[in-house]
């Protein structure tokens, strides 16, 4: 019943916290602790929870503290975060304990879960343990995903080990849904859901970065995505830009959205893989992170934003990478944008001027079309000659996403 109860509550976290972003589910902590959930506030502060269906005693406390302490030893050093305990009830003792460390505590009552509820779940867990049995097939299946530590499925995957017919393959994948060992993601692509979470009712392992990496080929994070895995922007968007080929309608998934950007293949270069917790998926180098905004700001939360995420950005990257990635990008545009930006923040004082020899560079690329700084805004403003653009936002405007000390 213990297990019951830590999976309902786990299935309700989304809901009970749903101001928040869940970035990751059962996440390893340094001394291979684990993390039922990994969530990031409006802030971009880190939340971590952890679910228990037994009273909260001495014992627990001790695995409490190492948890505390574990993510207190994560690298890079984590600016504020917060652990979160649910639990059924907490001696007045241990409460008092893990107050000192700031630690929240919430009961199964606070989180609405009455004695009815509990009564029904005792049901459904003796219903559910009927129906969690193998067949041999779908028992060497799930040894050989839990072996290869694999994270999505195909019925291509099922085909390769079992040589059976397409329509077996997909027999077995919505078998192996019901009882809960996969999760549909799309048409043709499940997660699967290793043993680890091995409660009745298992939760899926949340990563939405290798979701959207298995939806398309090739591909590569970037525009807000990637600024926001660099600290280029500390807000947390909800949408994750994947940029591609190929043509794919936005897809929406345990409350995340995945959108498709198409590039020319001219345009498609400049990423590498990245460590994203324990699997690695391609993103826009922080360069190119970059190029990418400037070229489609939209994708990057506008221009606004855009004027944040270079103060932010241009003193952690490598500028000559900078200036050749945007002259390869062909795009008059993206370059008058790009240099107004950077010559209004250096002139604010805000961050250093770019070397006279690439700022020279830039400039042989300025297109002949003048330009808006914003095409969506009121068509007048100041122009620059220097960069054929027309400054059509107010200074207070263009700034105000940048925190000035």
């Amino acid at each position: 019943m213990t297990r019951t109860l830590e999976a309902y509550v786990s299935r309700e976290i989304p809901n009970i916290f749903k101001e928040y972003s869940l970035i990751a589910v059962n996440e390893t902590l340094p001394g291979q602790i684990r993390a039922d959930f990994h969530l990031k506030d409006k802030d971009g502060n880190d939340v971590f929870i952890e679910v228990t269906g037994r009273k909260l005693g001495r014992t627990k406390l001790t695995q409490i503290l190492h948890m505390y302490a574990a993510i207190s030893n994560i690298e890079p050093p984590l600016k504020n975060f917060r652990l979160i305990v649910i639990a059924p009830e907490v001696t007045p003792t241990v409460k008092k304990e893990l107050e000192k460390l700031s630690v929240k505590l919430l009961t199964y009552q606070q989180i609405g879960i009455t004695d009815q509820k509990l009564r029904k779940l005792q049901e459904q867990d003796r219903q559910q343990q009927k129906s969690q049995l193998l067949s041999p097939e779908e028992a060497r299946l799930i040894a050989k995903w839990e072996s290869e530590k694999k994270t999505t499925i195909r019925a291509s995957d099922i085909q390769e080990v079992l040589e059976c017919s397409l329509d077996y393959a997909y027999y077995l994948l919505h078998n192996l849904e019901r009882k809960h060992w996969l999760e549909r993601v799309t048409k043709g692509l499940y997660q699967f859901i290793p043993l680890s979470y091995g409660y009745p009712e298992r939760i899926p392992p949340s990563n939405s970065f290798i979701i959207g990496a298995n939806l398309i080929k090739p591909y590569y994070f970037s525009y807000y995505t990637s600024n926001s895995h660099y600290g280029f922007t500390t807000q947390i968007p909800f949408t994750l830009f994947i940029a591609t080929t190929k043509k794919k309608p936005e897809i929406t998934w345990a409350g995340s959205t995945f959108k498709f950007i198409t590039l020319s293949k001219r345009k498609f270069f400049g990423y590498r893989k990245e460590q994203i917790f324990d699997n690695e998926v391609m993103m826009a180098e922080p360069e190119k992170s970059l190029v990418d905004s400037f070229d489609k700001p939209k994708y990057a939360g506008g221009i606004e934003q855009l004027a944040r995420i270079l103060w932010r950005g241009l003193p952690r990257i490598k500028e000559e990478k900078l200036v050749k990635y945007a002259i390869r990008m062909n795009s008059h545009a993206l370059i008058q944008r790009m240099g107004f930006i950077i010559d209004y923040l250096a002139n604010e004082k805000l961050i250093k001027p770019l070397p006279k020899n690439l700022k020279d560079k830039l400039l042989k690329h300025v297109g002949k079309t003048a330009i808006y700084l914003d095409s969506r805004k009121p068509k007048s403003g100041k122009f620059s000659k220097e960069w054929n653009t027309i400054n059509n936002i107010p200074r207070e405007q263009l700034l105000s996403e940048i925190e000035v000390r």
